[in-house]
């Protein structure tokens, strides 16, 4: 059985983890935490070093909560600086059944790792909820917050960009909660993939959509976010410059600070090359047989792009410049609208450029896990300016490691579509 937990700590991090009420906590490892704009919610993998026959003994397979508490304490004894309690589904799990005694009773326990991997409870039934409505005369964000009404969750939408168009009517086909709503991607098979977005287009940008451990559906305007403070700094810092008062403030959640290798890439040639500089859309209007929407890749990317200052995109003229035009002919589309074209082409394009950094010592953890937030990269080194700035977090990794206290490691994946500010 799992043994009662005598030893809580005093600095850095407190995580607790229960089973049934039974406290694994001391069986712990290790625990990674996964947030990205490309899934519906977080996901959660645990590590254990653990007897198998607890699993096995206690019927521990999946029909029962898992809850993990996680407090930031930080340096000093005093109240948690942040807290987070996540309420997890087992979705499987992977151990090693030794060669043991014939019978576990009064036998010195036999450990072995365990891993399992989860998804928050909560957010896992809200985005797997099936919908199924008819709607006539109402804006997009009437209908996404009349079905999160019926399913009993709240939404955070962002009205910035947003698509305001009253849409004559709308039958919203019996499917999940996140299907109807995220974002499609051009090479879906599903026709219900992304249904809202793929056919009207929630906003004049790039749109992202996730629920959070705390079952709230944020709906953001990814391309408006430039406008806005960032949620966080990053400070790549340089040995040859005083960084006391950089390292001092970094225990706020809002500043935080590498030494390490920062990688960095960009995908320009690649997607234009694949996408083409001119798309032209048949769209079917209700008065007429058809309507061609011309758009220009990159007047698309400097105005509904993940644009931070410089508009231009570095692209080889042999690319650019070519008089290739490619023709969308699938949809409908809705009247003579080309929101949801924009938001289509802007969402192809949005990740051009990419920083992938890697953070530690002590780091509070809520920012960390607000995918579709901007983050400003602040980097000492002269040399690296023109690639500092805003970005969006797309997705955060927290790691959590027990070597007599907890140790917390992060990587953050920052995306914008131009490489150079």
């Amino acid at each position: 059985m799992p043994a009662k937990r005598y030893v809580i700590p005093s600095r850095s991090y407190d995580i607790q983890m229960t089973i049934k009420d039974l406290d694994f906590t001391n069986d712990l490892l290790s625990v990674r935490i996964l947030s990205s704009l490309t899934t519906a919610y977080q996901v959660v993998l645990l590590r254990l070093l653990s007897d198998p026959s607890d699993f096995i003994l206690q019927d521990i397979f999946g029909s029962d909560p898992i809850k993990l508490n996680v407090k930031y304490i930080g340096q000093l004894e005093v109240p948690p600086m942040e807290e987070v309690d996540l309420e997890l589904m087992y979705l499987k799990s992977e151990s090693k059944l030794i060669e043991r005694t014939e019978s576990s009773i009064n036998v010195q326990k036999e450990r072995t790792p365990v891993t399992i991997v989860t998804v928050c409870r909560k957010p896992f039934k809200t985005m797997n909820s099936i919908v199924n409505e008819v709607y006539i005369g109402v804006t997009l964000r009437q209908i996404i917050e009349d079905l999160a009404k019926k399913i009993g969750v709240s939404v955070e939408y962002d009205s910035t960009g947003e698509n305001k168009e009253v849409i004559d009517q709308v039958c919203v086909p019996p499917t999940t909660f996140y299907k109807i709503i995220k974002e499609g991607t051009p090479t879906s098979r599903d026709e219900f993939d992304g249904f809202l977005d793929t056919n009207f287009g929630l906003f004049d940008g790039v749109p992202g959509v996730f629920c959070q451990h705390d079952n709230k559906v944020y709906i953001k305007n990814l391309s408006s976010k430039f406008n806005k403070n960032q949620t966080f700094t990053v400070y790549q810092l340089s040995s040859s410059v005083n960084n006391e008062n950089i390292i001092k403030k970094s225990i706020d959640g809002k500043n935080f600070y590498t030494y390490t290798e920062i990688n960095n890439n960009f995908y320009g040639n690649t997607k234009f090359a694949t996408v083409a500089p001119t798309l032209r859309f048949i769209a079917k209007p209700s008065d007429k047989l058809f309507y061609v929407i011309e758009r220009d890749l990159q007047n698309v990317c400097a105005n509904y792009g993940l644009i931070y200052k410089n508009k231009t995109i570095s692209i080889d003229p042999y690319i650019s410049k070519e008089k290739r035009i490619r023709y969308y002919n699938e949809d409908t589309g809705y009247e003579t609208s080309s929101i949801q074209f924009n938001s289509r082409i802007s969402r192809m394009m949005a990740d051009l450029a990419t920083v992938s950094i890697d953070l530690e010592r002590n780091l509070p953890i809520l920012n960390l896990m607000n995918v579709g937030e901007t983050v400003k990269f602040n980097t000492q080194i002269t040399d690296y300016i023109d690639l500092s700035g805003k970005y969006i977090l797309w997705s955060s990794e927290l790691r959590f490691n027990k070597s007599g206290e907890w140790q917390a490691t992060a990587r953050i994946n920052l995306v914008r579509t131009n490489k150079k500010i």
